[in-house]
């Protein structure tokens, strides 16, 4: 019998681009697509929150802020710790005690840091790191003992970091000097491996204090500005893999035909560093970011998720519009406008966490959905006091 290699072969072909399309189906069916219906009729807030509480922050003369840059919470350790604008880093307890501030510690000396562009929880060290631009990591301890300082060499100054082992970090870059890019580094071997994402629309456009998130023993990146992907960090492989796509329906913005760039483009650091070129990058960012907002689009400024839930914090053009609440047990959405929510920086099980100043907590919070103790709290709040953390409790 003869055999006809050039059918065997045509075969063969079909199977492979058959296993192909398969496998591209199965990694897109593997995306959970979450619908963002800013269209739809807004909630009823007690449909979606359960109850509010607050914990005002001890205010004393050592604990005193000097405004809000970034805040963060670390359930296993129960500590809130916050970045003021003078770049202080401030510690207090899950009840809202005073632990300490890194003021001491801000300074020239051989176990002080200068510059902090990152804040981020190291749950390797129990300690906070502090990221200086070209890539020195100092992690303290709670109360600003200096636990390890070590140094990294970057390609290009970092602005965003988060500890995925005891050796092993994860950076980006600003966005005016590289595309969509993550670093992988490793601090003991000195090697790096850059990986690449897509999606960005617009980097000009965001509130977001946070691209790294780290969720039980899973670790996530969510990248700034107007990108609807989330992505699950594969540290192992050195992989950022999409899992969460969100998907705001006709109020998508379409890249096609906008002006200006979404991002920067990887290039030398000496064609990087030219004036020129920074300053026609930084028109281009503007004058997309500028459109968007003039334009009335459907902007997510702040977004987050946990294994039930995926917040949004949405602005219509330039005006903020409104929180999206999606539970994904219950595959339902939420949208509240009327009530005056503050924007929220994390969730941890089903509780938003938010920070306002004192003065402001009153406007934020619908008291009946307060406890008698937690309504004396408020009452209790004096206008100059330390901001107050509020924990908006969602339904399961």
């Amino acid at each position: 019998m003869k055999i006809d290699m050039n059918k065997i072969c045509a075969i063969l072909l079909l199977i492979i681009i058959y296993a192909c399309s398969t496998n591209d189906t199965k990694n897109n069916d593997d995306i959970e697509r979450i619908l963002i219906n800013v269209q739809s009729k807004p909630s009823e807030l007690s449909s979606c929150i359960e109850k509010i509480e607050i914990v005002p922050l001890e205010t004393n003369d050592s604990s005193l802020m000097g405004g809000i840059r970034k805040t963060m919470y670390d359930k296993d350790m129960d500590i809130y710790a916050i970045c003021d604008k003078k770049q202080i880093v401030h510690t207090f307890t899950g009840e809202g005690r005073f632990i300490g501030n890194s003021e001491k510690m801000r300074g020239k000396g051989p176990e002080q840091y200068y510059m902090a562009v990152d804040v981020k929880f190291n749950p390797y060290k129990k300690g906070i790191d502090l990221l200086n631009p070209s890539g020195t990591i100092y992690t303290y301890s709670p109360t600003f003992e200096l636990i390890s300082k070590r140094t990294f060499k970057p390609e290009f100054f970092f602005n965003f970091l988060m500890a995925i082992s005891p050796d092993e970090y994860v950076f980006t870059v600003p966005s005016i000097w590289t595309g969509e890019e993550v670093t992988f580094a490793n601090l003991k071997t000195e090697q790096s491996e850059v990986v690449s994402y897509s999606g960005t629309i617009s980097s000009d456009n965001t509130m977001d204090r946070e691209c790294f998130h780290k969720d039980g023993e899973n670790f996530y990146f969510i990248p700034k500005g107007i990108n609807y992907y989330f992505y699950r960090i594969k540290q192992n492989k050195k992989k950022l893999i999409p899992i969460i796509y969100l998907d705001f329906g006709r109020s998508e913005i379409a890249e096609e035909g906008l002006p200006g760039v979404a991002t920067g483009k990887r290039r030398g650091m000496a064609n990087t560093n030219s004036d020129s070129e920074i300053d026609k990058l930084s028109k281009e960012l503007r004058e997309r970011g500028q459109y968007l907002r003039s334009s009335n689009c459907i902007i997510p400024l702040v977004k987050f998720f946990n294994d039930e839930y995926v917040y949004v914090l949405f602005a219509r053009g330039e005006e903020l519009a409104g929180h999206y609440i999606y539970n994904r047990k219950k595959k339902e959405g939420y949208l509240i406008t009327a009530f005056n929510m503050q924007s929220c920086f994390a969730i941890v099980d089903n509780v938003l966490l938010a920070i306002s100043d004192a003065y402001y907590v009153p406007r934020l919070v619908e008291t009946r959905l307060m406890s008698p103790e937690e309504i004396y709290k408020m009452e209790q709040l004096k206008e100059d006091d330390n901001p107050v953390i509020l924990k908006y409790y969602l339904r399961k």
